[in-house]
Parts: structure tokens; C-alpha cells; sequence
């Protein structure tokens, strides 16, 4: 499902470059289910930024399902995201002005399904996470967890080939997080590939494989 070869990430300001990640090879099978941990500052949240398109690599080229992202412009990109990859962030990135149906149902709309197509869908997708009851609080009425829950719905909503979360329990409490690590549980048995970032290595036990950044590099897999 991933292909990445040789990718390198290089921040510049001014005449200063920093050389974050440092020529990391890796593949990902379809169906399975990866952490990426490594300590604060190792490139775990870099690598993942490049692998699902939120940004670029300095060199190198990331393939998925057999397309070579790296040659894409910004606009098949954009739309590659949208329609192929979901993403879960550790704040949520939920529309504070937005309900939890209406969160979930923005991607839809922006996909061109119409109002009520988006809303069935999207009501399907808070319903599998049992979180339908909240469909018309906005975030602010909601707990971090629940947040997070509706956050999971809406990156999910779609059936994206490949769902991307960074960080998803950083700022929940321990019912919450392993909530939410449950809910990975049950996608990764219908066959969902998952990549996901952490630094907290009791919620890795469930994942097929862990791979170990250190120092913008592959120590182990």
C-alpha cells in the first residue's frame, strides 16, 4: 500500500538547514496496522506528514497503491488526500462552529455528494462509533474524547485506503485514549490500514508492526 524510498526532509531558515529525516526506506502492506514511535525530535511526525501527503519530501519518492505521490501536482494531490486518505490529529482539527454530523459531513460535501447523500453517510459514521447522540453538539459541548470520536468519523466516513493518525491519544485521559485505540482495533479487523504516531507504547500491543525513529532514521522495524 506504501512504498517509500529513500526520502529525505530538509528545513531552511535563512543559511541554516535542518536535516530532519535522513534517507528512510519502508514499506506497508494493505490491511496492516503500524506505529511510528520515537522520541520528541527523532522525525516520527515529519515522516508521517510526508508519507500522507500533508507535505513534500526534499528528495526521495512515496508510492501509494501503486501511485507515485512524490509526481503529483498540488491540486492532484489535493484531491488524492480527499478521496483516498483519512487523518486523525491529536487536536482534533474539528470546526468549532460546526456540530458533530456537520464536521463529519464537510470531506462528503467537498467530494461533490449531495446534502442528504453526505448526511446518510455521515450519520452511518457516528452510529458505528456509538456516538449518534452527539450528532448535533458542537465540540465545545463535547469532551476530548468524544472530540477525538467524531474526529475518527469523519476521517473514516468515505472508506479511505488509508488512515493516518498522529498522536491520537496525546491529550485524552486513559479511558478516552484506549477508546479510541478500541476503535482502531475494530477498523484494522475489517481490514483498514493504519499508520499511527506515538509516543505511548501500551497502546502499540494491538499493531502488526512498530518502526523505530531515531535521529531521522529507521533504527528498527
Amino acid at each position: 500500500m506504501i512504498n517509500v524510498t529513500n526520502i529525505t526532509k530538509t528545513f531552511k531558515n535563512g543559511s541554516v538547514e535542518t536535516h530532519v529525516l535522513k534517507g528512510i526506506s519502508l514499506r506497508i502492506k494493505s490491511g496492516e496496522f503500524v506505529a511510528i514511535m520515537g522520541k520528541s525530535g527523532a522525525g516520527k511526525s515529519t515522516l508521517m506528514y510526508q508519507i500522507s501527503l500533508l507535505d513534500h519530501p526534499t528528495t526521495g519518492s512515496i508510492e501509494i497503491d501503486g501511485i507515485n505521490a512524490t509526481d503529483l501536482d498540488t491540486n492532484a494531490r489535493t484531491e488524492f488526500r480527499l478521496n483516498q486518505l483519512g487523518y486523525i490529529f491529536q487536536d482534533y482539527a474539528l470546526l468549532p462552529e460546526l456540530t458533530a454530523i456537520e464536521n463529519v459531513m464537510v470531506p462528503l460535501l467537498m467530494q461533490g455528494k449531495t446534502d442528504d447523500e453526505a448526511k446518510r453517510i455521515a450519520t452511518d459514521s457516528l452510529k458505528k462509533i456509538d456516538l449518534l447522540h452527539r450528532a448535533d453538539n458542537l465540540p465545545s459541548q463535547m469532551s476530548g474524547g468524544e472530540q477525538q470520536r467524531v474526529s475518527i468519523a469523519r476521517a473514516v466516513a468515505h472508506n479511505p485506503k488509508i488512515l493516518f493518525a498522529d498522536e491520537p491519544t496525546a491529550n485524552l485521559d486513559n479511558v478516552s485514549s484506549q477508546a479510541v485505540i478500541d476503535i482502531f482495533r475494530s477498523l484494522h479487523a475489517q481490514g483498514q490500514t493504519i499508520v499511527m504516531v506515538t509516543h505511548e507504547k501500551e497502546y502499540t500491543i494491538h499493531c502488526d508492526r512498530i518502526i523505530r525513529i531515531s535521529d531521522g532514521q529507521v533504527v528498527t522495524e
